[in-house]
């Protein structure tokens, strides 16, 4: 089995996966996109590098359906006293917007409309909208693309009833795939393609299952293949929450990396906290977490390294990990720390085992910034940083060790509510 020599992405690709260049871009230039989730009408907003590295806003681009504003899915309640209402994170997924066809096309989900819109991208970046479809159901969320195919997450009315499905770009558009919704009833967070496209992974935020549906005929077999449950050690550790992952391999094997935030009880519930956590007051978390599993051929999940901490022990690291990113040589991991503002290492060996390396590749001391979506560069040599209570991203020179080096903060996005973080 050939080993981390593709990369397909999902917790932010994490949007690996896309193509090694821009399109229509010169050598030394790269480019990002984030969505806006405008509830008046959503857009895509493109930044570039010019040839001194320094990025620049690139153009802002209308995907043809609606956000949600600075509300968060399911309920559209604002509530800034709780972590799951306040704004700054309105999916809670990874992978909301991709690039397919070598970078030729976007997709990206609309929760607003429950639409999913298919996008052209320009020789100069810029992207133009080509159509939409409904999605599965209420409040798509996130996306994967395998060829043709792609395969989406919608969360539903409530955390009890999403679904994911499949589509097809045929002709230039997106089309629908006739009896290929499935039912999940429980709320997705991330899906994503085996790199092999014979398998459709998603995971569930609060049961903390990941399951594994077949791609049979065009469409997904009726029920899961295989499925797991997130790993907990013992009656006092806390729920994992997975959100972003990133699936390695080229065609055989699997190695699947998973993100677990730790913020729920044993019994599903919040702790109470004293103050120690800026941005979330009124509660505490134990430390977060990754897990690696193995997806062999024919669509079997089983777990390689269960509950690797992002700190020593499980109270007092960094917490609320939702996100992760891949090196393009598959060897070292980066996990964003949403309410810890900081972004941890591991190291990944070649059987799929992860070791912590620093928890603190970076952070930002007064932890006062949301970490949510995350990615490299198509070179390799940076990550990109979304910051979900600001609108802005931060732009890292990566070293040799994995430690991060902030060069360039960039703004242009609404302060609460934007997602997503495609590489081209």
């Amino acid at each position: 089995m050939k080993r981390f020599n593709k990369i397909t992405s999902t917790c932010v690709m994490t949007l690996a996966g896309i193509v090694a260049a821009s399109v229509g871009a010169v050598a030394g230039e790269s480019r990002f996109y984030v969505v806006s989730n405008k509830a008046d009408g959503n857009t895509i907003v493109g930044f570039q590098s010019a040839a001194s590295g320094k990025f620049s806003r690139l153009g802002e681009f209308d995907t043809g359906g609606t956000g949600t504003g600075d509300l968060e899915i399911p309920a559209l309640k604002k509530d800034e006293t709780h972590p799951l209402a306040n704004g700054d994170d309105p999916l809670i997924s990874a992978e909301s917007v991709i690039s397919l066809h070598d970078g030729k096309m976007a997709v990206v989900v609309n929760p607003g409309d429950a639409t999913v819109s298919l996008m052209k991208a320009g020789e100069k970046g810029a992207l133009s909208f080509v159509n939409k479809v409904a999605a599965s159901d209420l409040f798509p969320i996130s996306l994967a693309a395998h060829g043709d195919y792609v395969a989406s997450a919608s969360v539903g009315k409530d955390n009890m009833n999403g679904s994911i499905t499949l589509f097809k770009v045929a002709g230039g558009k997106l089309t629908t795939i006739k009896g290929a919704r499935r039912d999940l009833k429980a709320r997705p967070s991330t899906i994503a393609f085996s790199s092999d496209g014979e398998h459709v992974i998603v995971n569930e935020l609060v049961t903390g299952k990941i399951k594994v549906f077949a791609v049979e005929d065009g469409t997904l077999s009726n029920a899961p293949v295989s499925e797991i449950e997130s790993p907990r050690d013992d009656e006092s550790r806390f729920q994992a929450i997975p959100v972003g992952f990133v699936v390695s391999g080229d065609g055989g094997d699997d190695i699947i990396l998973m993100s677990e935030a730790r913020f729920l009880t044993p019994e599903f519930g919040l702790r109470e906290g004293s103050g120690e956590v800026a941005l979330s007051p009124l509660y505490s978390w134990q430390t977060g977490s990754i897990s690696t599993y193995r997806l062999t051929d024919d669509g079997q999940i089983s777990l390689i390294s269960g509950d690797v901490l992002t700190g020593a022990s499980v109270e007092g690291g960094e917490i609320a990990n939702c996100w992760v990113t891949l090196s393009a040589d598959g060897r070292t991991l980066w996990a964003a720390n949403a309410l810890s503002s900081s972004i941890s290492s591991f190291r990944i060996r070649e059987n799929g085992t992860a070791a912590l390396v620093n928890e603190h590749a970076y952070k930002h001391d007064d932890e006062t910034l949301f970490f949510s979506d995350i990615s490299i560069s198509a070179s390799g040599d940076q990550l990109y940083q979304l910051i979900g209570n600001t609108g802005e991203i931060m732009v890292f020179d990566i070293s040799a060790n994995g430690d991060l080096t902030p060069v360039q903060t960039l703004s242009g996005l609404p302060a609460l509510g934007s997602y997503g973080l495609m590489v081209h």
